[in-house]
């Protein structure tokens, strides 16, 4: 991730203005030596869909995480080929949920904070889609047999975030309440002006 400057861009005679748009996809060159580049030439990469309404707040949200959660400088091309997926998905309004809450999953396994999803945090047993468990930070999945902890999730939920196949309303919100608390450690104490937007 870097930041670059684009020199009257605005002005009627500029050669690439128009293209600066967001979630645009864009072979882009640079010069500078500083940490702010100036931007030199820009075409199109690719046709990425148009993003509006709830999907655009949903790409605000998700620029906000990679600005927030990368460091300059530090390359993740696996993240971009994610970042590409996921705002293409966001065009499809029914995709809006699973594909934000795979996207934090692939952000956090590329930043070092990968979640386990395959056994309990505490032995190596399976996670079992029929259990009931309690994500710990820094720990895993563990079992848990109060179903009125605030922080309960099925082990099907687990499962079917592992596997990219999150459909269940239950699993869905339970999942996003794991990746909020998840973020918001990563994020220590950062506030996402994206959220609001949802309110």
């Amino acid at each position: 991730m870097l930041s670059v400057i684009s020199k009257g861009s605005r002005t009627k005679n500029s050669k690439h203005g128009s293209l600066l748009q967001p979630f645009r996809s864009l072979l882009i060159s640079w010069v500078g030596k500083s940490d702010l580049k100036t931007l030199v030439t820009a075409e199109d990469r690719d046709n990425i869909s148009q993003l509006s309404g709830s999907s655009l707040y949903c790409g605000f949200y998700v620029n906000e995480l990679v600005l927030n959660l990368l460091h300059k400088h530090d390359p993740h091309s696996a993240l971009f080929d994610a970042y590409e997926r996921v705002v293409n998905q966001l065009s499809i309004e029914s995709k809006l949920e699973p594909s934000l809450r795979q996207f934090e999953k692939h952000l956090l396994d590329e930043t070092g904070y990968g979640l386990v999803l395959d056994h309990e945090g505490n032995s190596a047993k399976a996670i079992q889609s029929d259990m009931r468990y309690v994500y710990k930070l820094g720990c895993g999945a563990i079992a848990e047999s109060n179903t009125n902890h605030p922080d309960i999730i099925f082990g099907s939920a687990l499962i079917n975030l592992k596997s990219n196949q999150l459909t269940n309303k239950t699993e869905l919100t339970q999942v996003k309440r794991l990746m909020r608390r998840l973020i918001d450690v990563q994020l220590d104490g950062k506030i996402l002006k994206s959220r609001d937007l949802f309110i």
